[in-house]
Protein backbone atom coordinates (compact mmCIF):
# COMPACT_ATOMS: atom_id res chain seq x y z
CA UNK A 1 0.00 0.00 0.00
CA UNK A 2 1.55 3.44 -0.53
CA UNK A 3 2.42 5.55 2.03
CA UNK A 4 1.28 9.22 1.31
CA UNK A 5 4.06 10.18 3.77
CA UNK A 6 5.04 12.97 0.75
CA UNK A 7 1.96 14.85 0.69
CA UNK A 8 1.66 17.20 3.76
CA UNK A 9 5.19 17.50 4.23
CA UNK A 10 6.78 18.69 0.75
CA UNK A 11 5.03 22.62 1.71
CA UNK A 12 7.78 25.12 3.09
CA UNK A 13 10.13 25.18 0.23
CA UNK A 14 9.25 29.16 0.54
CA UNK A 15 9.53 29.81 4.02
CA UNK A 16 12.65 32.54 4.84
CA UNK A 17 12.55 32.01 8.64
CA UNK A 18 14.46 29.00 9.48
CA UNK A 19 17.81 29.29 10.15
CA UNK A 20 20.98 28.36 7.75
CA UNK A 21 22.20 25.06 8.31
CA UNK A 22 26.09 24.61 7.27
CA UNK A 23 26.91 22.68 3.97
CA UNK A 24 29.33 20.37 6.28
CA UNK A 25 26.28 19.11 8.44
CA UNK A 26 23.69 18.93 5.00
CA UNK A 27 26.55 16.84 3.69
CA UNK A 28 26.47 14.75 6.81
CA UNK A 29 22.74 14.19 6.30
CA UNK A 30 22.79 13.49 3.06
CA UNK A 31 25.48 11.07 2.95
CA UNK A 32 23.95 9.11 6.31
CA UNK A 33 20.77 9.08 4.02
CA UNK A 34 22.37 7.56 1.03
CA UNK A 35 24.24 4.78 3.16
CA UNK A 36 21.04 3.37 4.38
CA UNK A 37 19.06 3.47 1.01
CA UNK A 38 22.39 1.80 -0.04
CA UNK A 39 21.98 -0.70 3.06
CA UNK A 40 18.45 -1.19 3.21
CA UNK A 41 16.33 -0.70 0.04
CA UNK A 42 16.64 -3.86 -2.02
CA UNK A 43 15.55 -2.44 -5.03
CA UNK A 44 17.97 0.85 -5.51
CA UNK A 45 19.35 -0.57 -8.48
CA UNK A 46 16.63 -2.90 -10.13
CA UNK A 47 15.62 -0.51 -12.73
CA UNK A 48 18.53 1.70 -13.84
CA UNK A 49 22.56 0.40 -13.15
CA UNK A 50 24.52 0.98 -10.17
CA UNK A 51 26.96 3.14 -12.27
CA UNK A 52 23.75 5.51 -13.52
CA UNK A 53 22.04 6.02 -9.87
CA UNK A 54 25.85 6.50 -7.98
CA UNK A 55 26.21 9.37 -10.61
CA UNK A 56 23.20 10.94 -9.69
CA UNK A 57 23.72 10.21 -6.04
CA UNK A 58 26.97 12.75 -6.80
CA UNK A 59 25.43 14.91 -9.03
CA UNK A 60 22.75 15.91 -6.39
CA UNK A 61 25.24 15.87 -3.53
CA UNK A 62 27.23 18.08 -5.42
CA UNK A 63 24.68 21.00 -5.41
CA UNK A 64 24.17 21.14 -1.84
CA UNK A 65 25.33 24.35 -0.42
CA UNK A 66 24.62 25.76 3.13
CA UNK A 67 20.86 26.28 2.98
CA UNK A 68 17.19 25.93 5.42
CA UNK A 69 16.07 22.74 6.34
CA UNK A 70 13.49 23.37 3.51
CA UNK A 71 15.95 23.76 0.95
CA UNK A 72 17.58 20.68 2.07
CA UNK A 73 14.45 18.76 1.79
CA UNK A 74 14.01 19.01 -1.86
CA UNK A 75 17.49 17.52 -2.08
CA UNK A 76 16.55 14.74 0.03
CA UNK A 77 13.16 13.92 -2.01
CA UNK A 78 15.49 14.19 -5.51
CA UNK A 79 17.68 11.46 -3.89
CA UNK A 80 14.58 8.93 -2.95
CA UNK A 81 12.88 9.43 -5.94
CA UNK A 82 16.24 7.42 -7.26
CA UNK A 83 15.00 4.73 -5.88
CA UNK A 84 12.41 4.37 -8.72
CA UNK A 85 9.99 2.74 -5.66
CA UNK A 86 6.84 4.35 -4.91
CA UNK A 87 7.09 3.03 -1.19
CA UNK A 88 8.96 5.44 -0.17
CA UNK A 89 8.47 8.62 1.68
CA UNK A 90 9.98 11.53 4.08
CA UNK A 91 8.64 13.77 6.51
CA UNK A 92 9.97 17.19 7.85
CA UNK A 93 9.51 17.98 11.64
CA UNK A 94 5.97 18.37 13.08
CA UNK A 95 6.42 21.95 13.93
CA UNK A 96 7.48 23.07 10.60
CA UNK A 97 4.14 20.99 9.08
CA UNK A 98 2.37 22.77 10.96
CA UNK A 99 3.63 26.05 10.87
CA UNK A 100 3.01 26.07 6.69
CA UNK A 101 0.13 24.02 6.73
CA UNK A 102 -1.91 27.17 8.65
CA UNK A 103 -0.99 29.59 6.49
CA UNK A 104 -3.32 30.88 4.26
CA UNK A 105 -0.66 29.97 1.03
CA UNK A 106 -2.26 27.28 -0.40
CA UNK A 107 -4.59 27.16 -3.81
CA UNK A 108 -7.80 25.91 -2.87
CA UNK A 109 -8.50 23.97 -5.80
CA UNK A 110 -8.49 19.95 -6.48
CA UNK A 111 -8.06 18.39 -9.62
CA UNK A 112 -8.72 15.15 -11.70
CA UNK A 113 -6.12 14.18 -14.75
CA UNK A 114 -7.89 13.17 -17.86
CA UNK A 115 -4.78 12.22 -20.02
CA UNK A 116 -2.96 14.54 -18.61
CA UNK A 117 -5.42 17.57 -18.74
CA UNK A 118 -5.81 18.92 -15.31
CA UNK A 119 -9.97 19.07 -14.65
CA UNK A 120 -11.38 20.89 -12.09
CA UNK A 121 -13.52 19.16 -9.38
CA UNK A 122 -13.33 21.49 -6.22
CA UNK A 123 -13.18 24.40 -5.18
CA UNK A 124 -12.66 25.53 -1.46
CA UNK A 125 -12.43 29.36 -1.68
CA UNK A 126 -14.60 31.75 0.17
CA UNK A 127 -15.67 33.63 -2.82
CA UNK A 128 -16.29 32.00 -6.36
CA UNK A 129 -14.80 34.58 -9.03
CA UNK A 130 -16.67 31.95 -11.30
CA UNK A 131 -14.74 28.94 -12.09
CA UNK A 132 -17.00 25.85 -12.46
CA UNK A 133 -16.75 21.81 -11.99
CA UNK A 134 -15.21 20.33 -14.81
CA UNK A 135 -13.16 23.61 -16.24
CA UNK A 136 -9.91 22.43 -17.70
CA UNK A 137 -6.82 24.03 -15.63
CA UNK A 138 -4.35 25.40 -18.46
CA UNK A 139 -1.84 27.84 -16.53
CA UNK A 140 -1.08 28.75 -13.18
CA UNK A 141 0.14 32.52 -12.26
CA UNK A 142 1.60 32.21 -15.68
CA UNK A 143 2.97 28.52 -15.62
CA UNK A 144 1.73 26.27 -17.82
CA UNK A 145 0.28 22.69 -15.93
CA UNK A 146 2.70 20.80 -17.90
CA UNK A 147 5.39 22.78 -16.88
CA UNK A 148 4.28 22.62 -13.47
CA UNK A 149 3.96 19.03 -13.70
CA UNK A 150 7.49 18.69 -15.27
CA UNK A 151 8.65 20.93 -12.27
CA UNK A 152 7.20 18.97 -9.86
CA UNK A 153 8.21 15.20 -11.33
CA UNK A 154 12.14 15.21 -9.29
CA UNK A 155 9.89 15.12 -6.04
CA UNK A 156 7.60 12.37 -6.87
CA UNK A 157 9.12 8.96 -6.22
CA UNK A 158 6.89 6.61 -8.25
CA UNK A 159 7.55 2.98 -9.02
CA UNK A 160 9.88 2.21 -12.23
CA UNK A 161 9.46 5.10 -15.28
CA UNK A 162 5.88 5.40 -14.54
CA UNK A 163 4.21 8.29 -15.59
CA UNK A 164 0.16 7.41 -14.81
CA UNK A 165 0.54 7.24 -11.07
CA UNK A 166 2.90 10.49 -10.71
CA UNK A 167 -0.16 12.29 -12.51
CA UNK A 168 -2.41 10.40 -9.64
CA UNK A 169 -0.86 11.09 -6.82
CA UNK A 170 -0.10 14.35 -7.83
CA UNK A 171 -4.09 15.25 -8.80
CA UNK A 172 -5.13 14.04 -5.25
CA UNK A 173 -3.14 16.42 -3.52
CA UNK A 174 -2.59 19.49 -5.54
CA UNK A 175 -2.03 22.55 -3.43
CA UNK A 176 0.48 20.72 -1.66
CA UNK A 177 2.14 19.28 -4.71
CA UNK A 178 2.11 22.59 -6.22
CA UNK A 179 3.84 24.41 -2.80
CA UNK A 180 6.83 22.01 -3.48
CA UNK A 181 7.63 23.75 -6.40
CA UNK A 182 6.11 27.64 -6.32
CA UNK A 183 5.77 27.82 -2.08
CA UNK A 184 3.64 30.50 -0.82
CA UNK A 185 0.83 33.08 -2.62
CA UNK A 186 -1.45 35.20 -1.65
CA UNK A 187 -3.43 34.68 -4.78
CA UNK A 188 -3.31 32.83 -7.72
CA UNK A 189 -3.87 33.92 -11.75
CA UNK A 190 -5.60 30.73 -13.44
CA UNK A 191 -6.60 30.18 -16.60
CA UNK A 192 -9.30 27.94 -17.57
CA UNK A 193 -11.09 26.37 -20.82
CA UNK A 194 -14.46 25.99 -20.25
CA UNK A 195 -16.07 22.42 -20.76
CA UNK A 196 -17.68 21.94 -24.37
CA UNK A 197 -16.14 25.42 -25.55
CA UNK A 198 -13.19 26.99 -26.91
CA UNK A 199 -13.66 29.80 -24.31
CA UNK A 200 -10.68 30.61 -22.26
CA UNK A 201 -10.85 32.39 -19.74
CA UNK A 202 -9.33 33.89 -16.26
CA UNK A 203 -9.93 34.47 -12.60
CA UNK A 204 -8.34 35.40 -9.76
CA UNK A 205 -8.44 33.27 -6.42
CA UNK A 206 -7.26 34.09 -2.90
CA UNK A 207 -5.43 31.59 -1.06
CA UNK A 208 -6.41 29.63 1.98
CA UNK A 209 -4.99 27.75 4.71
CA UNK A 210 -4.34 23.91 4.61
CA UNK A 211 -7.26 23.61 7.05
CA UNK A 212 -9.75 25.12 5.01
CA UNK A 213 -9.23 22.45 2.23
CA UNK A 214 -11.82 19.46 3.25
CA UNK A 215 -14.90 18.28 1.10
CA UNK A 216 -16.81 19.62 3.35
CA UNK A 217 -15.81 23.28 2.24
CA UNK A 218 -15.95 22.39 -1.24
CA UNK A 219 -18.72 24.93 -3.35
CA UNK A 220 -18.41 22.56 -6.78
CA UNK A 221 -19.83 19.27 -7.54
CA UNK A 222 -18.48 16.35 -5.53
CA UNK A 223 -16.65 13.35 -7.91
CA UNK A 224 -17.95 9.74 -7.26
CA UNK A 225 -15.37 7.54 -7.17
CA UNK A 226 -15.46 3.87 -8.04
CA UNK A 227 -14.47 2.75 -4.34
CA UNK A 228 -17.00 1.03 -2.30
CA UNK A 229 -16.70 -2.37 -1.88
CA UNK A 230 -19.31 -3.86 -4.12
CA UNK A 231 -20.97 -7.01 -6.19
CA UNK A 232 -23.52 -6.67 -8.65
CA UNK A 233 -25.39 -8.20 -11.51
CA UNK A 234 -25.31 -6.03 -14.21
CA UNK A 235 -27.58 -8.47 -16.57
CA UNK A 236 -28.05 -12.41 -16.91
CA UNK A 237 -24.58 -12.75 -17.97
CA UNK A 238 -22.58 -9.91 -16.35
CA UNK A 239 -21.32 -9.05 -12.71
CA UNK A 240 -19.30 -6.28 -11.63
CA UNK A 241 -16.90 -6.77 -8.89
CA UNK A 242 -15.01 -3.61 -6.95
CA UNK A 243 -12.23 -4.22 -4.54
CA UNK A 244 -10.95 -0.39 -4.38
CA UNK A 245 -8.32 -1.51 -1.62
CA UNK A 246 -6.77 -4.91 0.29
CA UNK A 247 -6.85 -3.32 3.52
CA UNK A 248 -10.02 -1.26 4.66
CA UNK A 249 -12.69 -4.25 4.15
CA UNK A 250 -13.58 -5.80 8.17
CA UNK A 251 -13.71 -9.08 6.56
CA UNK A 252 -12.28 -9.79 3.10
CA UNK A 253 -12.93 -13.35 3.55
CA UNK A 254 -16.67 -13.16 3.91
CA UNK A 255 -17.06 -10.59 0.99
CA UNK A 256 -15.69 -12.84 -1.72
CA UNK A 257 -17.38 -15.34 -0.71
CA UNK A 258 -21.33 -14.12 -0.93
CA UNK A 259 -19.77 -12.16 -4.04
CA UNK A 260 -18.77 -15.18 -5.57
CA UNK A 261 -21.80 -17.14 -4.39
CA UNK A 262 -23.85 -14.96 -6.22
CA UNK A 263 -21.97 -14.78 -9.11
CA UNK A 264 -22.39 -18.82 -9.41
CA UNK A 265 -26.13 -18.56 -8.41
CA UNK A 266 -26.42 -15.60 -11.26
CA UNK A 267 -24.61 -18.02 -13.66
CA UNK A 268 -22.35 -14.86 -14.70
CA UNK A 269 -20.26 -15.45 -17.97
CA UNK A 270 -18.56 -12.29 -17.82
CA UNK A 271 -16.64 -10.98 -14.55
CA UNK A 272 -15.66 -7.07 -14.83
CA UNK A 273 -13.08 -6.25 -11.56
CA UNK A 274 -12.38 -2.85 -11.26
CA UNK A 275 -9.31 -2.08 -9.12
CA UNK A 276 -9.12 1.69 -10.78
CA UNK A 277 -8.57 2.82 -6.60
CA UNK A 278 -6.84 -0.22 -5.66
CA UNK A 279 -3.49 1.27 -3.76
CA UNK A 280 -3.00 -2.50 -1.88
CA UNK A 281 -2.93 -3.49 1.26
CA UNK A 282 -2.28 -6.32 3.73
CA UNK A 283 -0.60 -9.07 1.91
CA UNK A 284 -2.38 -12.56 1.68
CA UNK A 285 -5.95 -10.20 0.69
CA UNK A 286 -4.78 -10.07 -3.38
CA UNK A 287 -4.32 -13.66 -2.74
CA UNK A 288 -7.58 -14.70 -1.61
CA UNK A 289 -9.30 -12.86 -4.56
CA UNK A 290 -6.79 -14.54 -6.93
CA UNK A 291 -7.80 -17.99 -5.74
CA UNK A 292 -11.78 -17.39 -6.78
CA UNK A 293 -10.10 -17.16 -10.23
CA UNK A 294 -7.70 -19.74 -10.65
CA UNK A 295 -8.31 -23.86 -10.58
CA UNK A 296 -5.06 -24.66 -9.16
CA UNK A 297 -2.57 -22.18 -7.34
CA UNK A 298 0.67 -21.32 -9.23
CA UNK A 299 4.03 -19.86 -8.39
CA UNK A 300 3.49 -16.01 -7.84
CA UNK A 301 7.46 -14.83 -6.42
CA UNK A 302 10.38 -15.55 -8.14
CA UNK A 303 12.22 -14.96 -4.88
CA UNK A 304 11.00 -12.09 -1.59
CA UNK A 305 14.09 -10.70 -0.80
CA UNK A 306 15.20 -8.53 2.36
CA UNK A 307 18.80 -7.19 3.24
CA UNK A 308 20.88 -8.93 5.76
CA UNK A 309 20.93 -5.73 7.99
CA UNK A 310 17.46 -6.06 8.32
CA UNK A 311 17.39 -9.30 10.10
CA UNK A 312 17.54 -8.34 13.21
CA UNK A 313 14.81 -5.25 13.44
CA UNK A 314 12.33 -7.82 12.62
CA UNK A 315 12.95 -11.39 13.22
CA UNK A 316 10.66 -11.77 16.14
CA UNK A 317 7.67 -10.50 14.51
CA UNK A 318 5.10 -13.22 14.54
CA UNK A 319 4.35 -13.27 10.48
CA UNK A 320 8.39 -13.48 9.82
CA UNK A 321 8.39 -16.77 11.84
CA UNK A 322 5.45 -17.96 9.94
CA UNK A 323 7.62 -16.57 6.38
CA UNK A 324 10.48 -19.17 7.40
CA UNK A 325 13.18 -16.62 6.47
CA UNK A 326 16.54 -18.03 6.02
CA UNK A 327 19.73 -17.27 4.48
CA UNK A 328 20.82 -18.42 0.49
CA UNK A 329 24.16 -17.00 -0.56
CA UNK A 330 24.43 -14.68 2.45
CA UNK A 331 21.04 -12.93 1.61
CA UNK A 332 17.63 -13.81 3.74
CA UNK A 333 15.11 -15.64 1.40
CA UNK A 334 11.57 -15.86 2.74
CA UNK A 335 9.87 -19.36 2.52
CA UNK A 336 9.61 -21.23 -0.68
CA UNK A 337 5.94 -22.55 0.22
CA UNK A 338 5.30 -18.55 0.60
CA UNK A 339 5.86 -17.48 -3.09
CA UNK A 340 2.57 -19.41 -4.43
CA UNK A 341 -0.32 -17.52 -5.16
CA UNK A 342 -2.40 -19.85 -2.34
CA UNK A 343 -0.36 -18.22 0.51
CA UNK A 344 -2.46 -16.31 3.26
CA UNK A 345 0.52 -16.18 5.56
CA UNK A 346 -1.47 -15.01 9.26
CA UNK A 347 -4.21 -13.86 7.63
CA UNK A 348 -5.47 -17.89 8.06
CA UNK A 349 -7.82 -17.91 4.96
CA UNK A 350 -9.24 -20.91 3.80
CA UNK A 351 -8.98 -21.82 -0.04
CA UNK A 352 -12.67 -21.57 -1.60
CA UNK A 353 -14.73 -24.18 -2.27
CA UNK A 354 -14.53 -25.31 -6.40
CA UNK A 355 -17.56 -24.84 -7.04
CA UNK A 356 -17.31 -20.95 -6.61
CA UNK A 357 -13.93 -20.71 -8.98
CA UNK A 358 -15.12 -18.69 -11.75
CA UNK A 359 -13.77 -19.98 -14.89
CA UNK A 360 -15.75 -17.61 -17.25
CA UNK A 361 -14.34 -14.14 -19.11
CA UNK A 362 -12.65 -11.35 -16.40
CA UNK A 363 -12.20 -7.69 -17.27
CA UNK A 364 -9.85 -6.07 -15.28
CA UNK A 365 -10.00 -2.10 -14.86
CA UNK A 366 -6.95 -0.21 -13.68
CA UNK A 367 -5.02 2.92 -13.56
CA UNK A 368 -2.22 4.79 -12.46
CA UNK A 369 -3.47 4.52 -8.55
CA UNK A 370 -3.58 0.60 -8.70
CA UNK A 371 -0.22 0.08 -6.71
CA UNK A 372 1.33 -1.83 -4.50
CA UNK A 373 -0.75 -5.26 -3.73
CA UNK A 374 -3.38 -3.61 -6.22
CA UNK A 375 -0.86 -4.03 -8.82
CA UNK A 376 0.36 -7.62 -8.11
CA UNK A 377 -3.17 -8.89 -8.53
CA UNK A 378 -2.80 -7.32 -11.47
CA UNK A 379 0.57 -8.88 -12.36
CA UNK A 380 -0.66 -12.59 -11.53
CA UNK A 381 -4.08 -12.25 -13.92
CA UNK A 382 -1.37 -10.53 -16.44
CA UNK A 383 1.54 -13.11 -16.25
CA UNK A 384 -1.30 -16.07 -16.73
CA UNK A 385 -3.56 -14.60 -19.29
CA UNK A 386 -6.29 -14.32 -17.42
CA UNK A 387 -7.85 -11.20 -17.77
CA UNK A 388 -8.56 -8.55 -20.11
CA UNK A 389 -7.00 -5.32 -19.03
CA UNK A 390 -9.05 -1.97 -19.48
CA UNK A 391 -8.10 1.67 -18.31
CA UNK A 392 -4.41 2.56 -18.42
CA UNK A 393 -0.92 1.46 -16.88
CA UNK A 394 -0.98 0.54 -13.71
CA UNK A 395 1.02 2.60 -11.02
CA UNK A 396 2.76 -0.44 -9.34
CA UNK A 397 5.03 -2.36 -11.78
CA UNK A 398 4.58 -5.91 -13.30
CA UNK A 399 7.73 -6.71 -12.06
CA UNK A 400 6.57 -6.41 -8.03
CA UNK A 401 7.50 -3.71 -5.67
CA UNK A 402 9.75 -3.31 -2.75
CA UNK A 403 7.44 -2.91 0.42
CA UNK A 404 6.54 -4.90 3.72
CA UNK A 405 8.52 -3.97 6.70
CA UNK A 406 10.17 -0.19 6.75
CA UNK A 407 12.89 0.98 8.68
CA UNK A 408 12.11 4.58 9.79
CA UNK A 409 15.34 6.71 10.14
CA UNK A 410 15.65 10.22 11.16
CA UNK A 411 18.56 12.17 10.22
CA UNK A 412 20.88 13.23 12.56
CA UNK A 413 21.24 17.21 11.55
CA UNK A 414 17.91 17.89 9.86
CA UNK A 415 15.50 15.76 11.54
CA UNK A 416 13.91 14.67 8.32
CA UNK A 417 12.72 11.20 8.96
CA UNK A 418 12.76 9.12 6.29
CA UNK A 419 10.63 5.41 5.55
CA UNK A 420 12.90 3.14 3.90
CA UNK A 421 10.88 -0.17 2.33
CA UNK A 422 13.01 -2.99 2.99
CA UNK A 423 11.09 -6.43 1.23
CA UNK A 424 11.91 -6.68 -2.49
CA UNK A 425 8.53 -8.60 -3.65
CA UNK A 426 10.00 -10.10 -7.21
CA UNK A 427 7.18 -11.22 -9.11
CA UNK A 428 7.93 -14.29 -11.52
CA UNK A 429 8.07 -12.43 -14.67
CA UNK A 430 10.91 -10.91 -16.71
CA UNK A 431 9.26 -8.36 -18.79
CA UNK A 432 11.44 -7.03 -22.22
CA UNK A 433 10.91 -3.58 -21.01
CA UNK A 434 11.77 -3.23 -17.23
CA UNK A 435 10.34 -0.52 -14.81
CA UNK A 436 6.68 -0.18 -16.35
CA UNK A 437 3.72 -1.56 -14.73
CA UNK A 438 0.66 -3.77 -16.14
CA UNK A 439 0.27 -2.44 -19.77
CA UNK A 440 -3.98 -2.39 -20.58
CA UNK A 441 -4.80 -4.80 -24.22
CA UNK A 442 -7.29 -1.52 -24.09
CA UNK A 443 -6.02 1.90 -23.06
CA UNK A 444 -8.85 3.85 -22.07
CA UNK A 445 -8.57 7.12 -20.02
CA UNK A 446 -11.42 8.43 -17.63
CA UNK A 447 -12.67 10.74 -19.86
CA UNK A 448 -13.43 14.89 -19.64
CA UNK A 449 -17.21 14.39 -20.14
CA UNK A 450 -17.76 11.25 -17.95
CA UNK A 451 -15.67 12.91 -15.09
CA UNK A 452 -18.45 15.53 -15.17
CA UNK A 453 -20.90 12.98 -15.26
CA UNK A 454 -19.63 10.80 -12.62
CA UNK A 455 -19.31 8.01 -14.87
CA UNK A 456 -17.10 5.30 -14.94
CA UNK A 457 -15.60 4.85 -18.51
CA UNK A 458 -13.77 2.33 -18.32
CA UNK A 459 -16.71 0.19 -16.94
CA UNK A 460 -18.76 1.40 -19.95
CA UNK A 461 -15.64 0.31 -22.19
CA UNK A 462 -15.63 -3.20 -21.14
CA UNK A 463 -19.57 -3.39 -21.39
CA UNK A 464 -19.75 -2.41 -24.85
CA UNK A 465 -16.41 -5.07 -25.88
CA UNK A 466 -18.42 -7.69 -23.88
CA UNK A 467 -21.42 -6.62 -25.80
CA UNK A 468 -19.77 -7.17 -29.15
CA UNK A 469 -18.51 -10.93 -27.98
CA UNK A 470 -21.65 -11.96 -27.53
Amino acid sequence: MRKFNLLFVLLTLSISSYSQISKENLLSDYDFLVNELKAYHQGLYQYVDKNTVDQKIDSIRNTIESADKIEFFKKVNALIALTNEGHSGARLPFWTQTKFGMSNSFIPIKIEFSNKKAILVSYFGKENPGVEFGDQILSINGVSIQDIMTTLKPYVATDGFNETSFYQWVGMDFPLYYAVAFGKSESFDIEVKKHNSQDIESFTIEARSALKLKDNKNTLNTVKRHNSFLYRTISDSIGYLCVPNFYGYKDFEEFYLNSFKSIRNDKIKHLIIDIQENVGGVEGNENLLASYLFQKPFRKYKNVLAPKEACENFKNKKSVRLDAWTLKDDVPHRGEFTLTSNYFSELGYKQPDTDLIFSGKVYVLTSGVTFSGGAEFASMLKMTNRAIFIGEETGGTYEGNVSGYSRDVKLPKTKIKVSIPIVHFKVDVSPKVKGRGILPDHVVYQSWEDIIQAKNTKFEFALKLIQKSR
